[in-house]
């Protein structure tokens, strides 16, 4: 009976060890799972172990603990989907986002718009141009025809000319007629409406011009070319002056000079003259100017005995 009995006592001790070691684990997975939701982890059975400190197998021994983890992980995806199928609030970015598409499609119908409606208002801007243009060119066109002096005049053959044709055809001088019919040239009314156009020296030149121009050449229309050359006021070619031996004597040493040094470069038609005696400059030091005034005959002397 005794050995009975102390065989009850310890069954009795070990269960009741083993009834508080499983209330304890117990409340081990309820502070695992709180913790796990309040961190925001994923509440499954491998976090839940971790935290709990026991393994998986553990937790699928109790079904209840099983069925509850269970119940809480369809709470949690009942939660996520309402949140997911829920309207949008006013300040949420899916509703932003949709208010900013449809104004952008908005503005972008706006947009094309506006440039339907510019590129008519250019077409427009163009047909006003052409219109001004076409009415500036009937405007002139009906000025032209509005005006007396554009409209044709009838002038009868005995009326009397005007005093502006009597101008143009009245004769030349005596002397410029003279020197034309000296020269066998019939003065013509083209030759006296173009004689009459020019001052009577300018036509004397062009006269003097044809006459040194015929006496080298043939002429076979003269009064053609005479009447060419009074409208174009042609003068005559000037004879250039022969240079003398004098003058070739000073040319030719003035550039020996000017080349060796002795006198300066100074062009000819700038050198002053003096009782008809040319002054060339002479290179001298002694002058503040650099150089001496003399008479180039005097100069070429003082060269000579300079080269002695």
């Amino acid at each position: 009976m005794t050995k009975q009995h102390n065989r009850e006592k310890q069954t009795a001790v070990l269960l009741s060890a083993q009834q508080k070691r499983k209330e304890h684990k117990r409340e081990q997975v309820f502070r695992a799972i709180e913790e796990i939701q309040k961190s925001g982890k994923p509440l499954n059975f491998p976090n839940i172990a971790q935290v709990a400190g026991c393994s998986i197998s553990y937790l699928y021994k109790w079904t209840e603990l099983t069925e509850y983890i269970h119940d809480l992980q369809s709470q949690k995806t009942q939660q996520l989907n309402s949140l997911e199928s829920k309207e949008p609030g006013h300040h949420s970015l899916k509703t932003l986002s949709e208010v900013f598409k449809q104004r952008i499609r908005e503005l972008s119908d706006e947009n094309r718009e506006l440039k339907r409606q510019n590129e008519n208002l250019r077409g427009h801007v163009a047909e006003i141009f052409e219109l001004k243009s076409e009415c500036e060119r009937l405007r002139t066109q009906i000025k032209l025809l509005t005006t007396p002096e554009s409209s044709p005049k009838v002038v009868s053959l005995n009326s009397v000319p005007k005093n502006s044709d009597n101008v143009a055809l009245q004769n030349p001088s005596p002397e410029i007629t003279r020197l034309i019919t000296e020269m066998g040239i019939k003065i013509g009314v083209r030759l006296k409406q173009e004689i009459a156009k020019h001052e009577p020296e300018k036509v004397k030149l062009a006269i003097s011009a044809f006459q040194q121009y015929r006496s080298h050449n043939s002429i076979k229309n003269p009064g053609a070319c005479l009447l060419a050359m009074i409208r174009d006021e042609a003068l005559p070619n000037v004879p250039q002056k022969a240079i003398t031996p004098v003058e070739d004597e000073f040319e030719r040493w003035y550039r020996q000079a000017i080349e060796s040094g002795f006198c300066q470069d100074i062009p000819k038609k700038y050198l002053p003259v003096q009782q008809g005696e040319i002054l060339v400059r002479v290179s001298n030091d002694e002058f503040l100017s650099g150089y001496e005034l003399l008479s180039w005959r005097i100069a070429k002397a003082k060269m000579e005995l300079d080269e002695d």
